[in-house]
């Protein structure tokens, strides 16, 4: 088993597109802590935390490969959710809501066809 903080060290080592776009990905998820007052936005701040604890276990199991796209898989049933209540939040949200949306939804077919590699190889 791999020291899961470790993560972060490979991270760095990866090519900086891959890089950026995690961290990318671990703001705009963030972000969702300007909003805490929307009960939206507290299950995507929760559902973060529950996705970065299944990749950290997933890295401390296997490494740093295409499976760690299994680590999003929470977000799945969470983008159902969040399209739903676009048309209902304030303006600010909603940008903030198509922004996130866009993101998870590009992240996710990015892990399909990583997970689909891995387990094909």
């Amino acid at each position: 088993m791999r020291n899961p903080l470790r993560f972060f060290i490979e991270l760095m080592e990866q090519p900086v597109r891959v890089s950026l776009w995690v961290l990318f990905l671990m703001l705009v998820n963030m972000a969702s802590l300007a909003f805490w007052q929307e009960a939206v936005a507290q299950l995507i701040f929760m559902n973060f935390l529950a996705s970065a604890m299944l990749m950290m276990g997933l890295y401390a199991r296997y490494g740093f490969t295409k499976i760690l796209g299994l680590g999003h898989f929470p977000w799945v049933p969470l983008l159902a959710y969040i399209v739903i209540k676009i048309p209902t939040a304030g303006a600010s949200f909603k940008q903030y809501l198509l922004i996130l949306s866009v993101s998870m939804a590009v992240s996710l077919v990015l892990d399909m066809f990583d997970v689909w590699n891995y387990f094909r190889n």
